[in-house]
């Protein structure tokens, strides 16, 4: 008799789909199953994929015109067949999870990185608040809605894995016990020997050129406009790139104000890359930013610093505890243009700061450590077993 505890890793997205969630989930699926779990995992998918084993994969796009509906059916079966769901996202998965324990009982966790309430919230331009203040206002219908699903969601969880000190408060606010919440941070190490090559892109630029680089979801709080905007106003300007890995609903206004700033031909949009090259285009770089309004815990963060490219990013949710100011990287308001601008002269013409920077971030990246994560993790799920 299988004496296995038995896991359902509910997720929206996994392997083949690019980004580093979808890269450490499938890593963490082969970390629990090598700690005596049985794994099944449950996704939405482009495609069908051969050689699954334990994966079961609902076609975003496919002939069935109700995927979320299929995706229901799908966890209800399989969570009948497991001890415990391991949800990964908020909205429509953790929703699932939360029916499931109310009508069967069936115990779930699920991991809070991003609060998709405030995220529709703001990319539907209902609201313009910071995502703190968000939690304590009383906003119209729509977004009441939003957020007391989300609570529902999020209270009636067995456990709640937060990526953060911050996404822990958040959690708290929200209306989360305190002794359900377990901070689990993110780490990349696992991605060390898995790099895929980039293409040389100072090979293109020139030996002399300085190479600064972002990467994530082109969505209005990522503020990659601020960056376009400094670099007419750089130190030897005409030599200073700027390279924009990622797509999304911003691509197009960001591209028409390079073209307005008349930087066009000195911004780079290189468009969504395997997560496994993204390190060799940061270790490329001089330097990278990420203007960011709400970080739960970045991965990007944690690549850059294993890449050994110096790091400006702001001082919101999880970042400062990543960044500490001035040590291993510098920290700046959001959209705050005149220090990001102040801090890239900073970095990209003093080579002994550039080097202090770097050699700090190393030592920090300790701190977020695979197996410090697979462990934690591991002994959360067996508590709530």
């Amino acid at each position: 008799m299988d004496k296995k505890k038995k896991i359902l890793i509910a997720t929206g997205i996994y392997p083949p789909d690019i980004g580093g969630p979808a890269t450490m989930l499938a890593a963490m699926a082969k970390a629990l199953e090598a700690r005596g779990f049985k794994v099944s995992i449950l996704t939405y998918a482009d495609n069908k994929s051969a050689g699954d084993k334990n994966i079961y994969r609902i076609i975003r796009k496919g002939r069935s015109r109700l995927p979320h509906l299929e995706y229901f059916f799908a966890i209800l079966y399989l969570a009948a067949r497991s001890d415990l769901i391991y949800a990964t996202d908020t909205y429509s998965v953790g929703y699932f999870a939360y029916l499931l324990k109310k009508i069967f009982g069936k115990k779930y966790l699920l991991r809070f990185a991003g609060d998709s309430a405030w995220e529709t919230a703001v990319a539907s331009g209902w609201t313009s608040d910071y995502i703190t203040d968000f939690q304590s206002k009383t906003y119209d219908h729509r977004i009441e809605k939003l957020k007391e699903r989300r609570k529902k969601i999020l209270a009636n969880a067995d456990g709640v894995i937060a990526v953060s000190e911050f996404m822990a408060g958040l959690a708290a606010q929200i209306g989360v016990e305190k002794n359900k919440i377990k901070v689990i941070y993110n780490s990349i190490d696992f991605l060390k020997d898995s790099a895929e090559p980039a293409p040389d892109l100072k090979k293109t630029l020139g030996a002399d050129a300085k190479l600064i680089i972002t990467a994530g979801r082109l969505t209005i709080w990522k503020g990659v406009a601020e960056i376009i905007k400094i670099l007419p106003k750089l130190s030897t300007a005409n030599n200073v790139y700027f390279a924009v890995l990622g797509d999304g609903p911003e691509l197009e206004n960001l591209r028409q104000l390079a073209k307005s700033e008349g930087v066009e031909n000195r911004v780079l949009f290189l468009g969504r890359v395997s997560n496994n090259a993204v390190i060799n285009y940061f270790r490329q770089a001089d330097l990278f930013i990420l203007n960011t309004n709400y970080e739960g815990l970045s991965h990007t963060l944690l690549e850059a610093m294993a890449a050994g490219v110096p790091i400006i990013t702001t001082a919101v949710g999880g970042n400062p505890e990543v960044i500490e100011n001035g040590h291993n990287g510098i920290l700046v308001g959001y959209n705050n243009g005149e220090a990001i601008l102040s801090a890239a002269e900073h970095i990209l013409f003093d080579e002994n700061f550039r080097k202090t920077l770097v050699s700090n971030a190393k030592e920090k990246l300790k701190k977020f450590n695979w197996q410090n994560t697979v462990d934690a993790t591991a002994v959360f799920i067996n508590q709530l077993i």
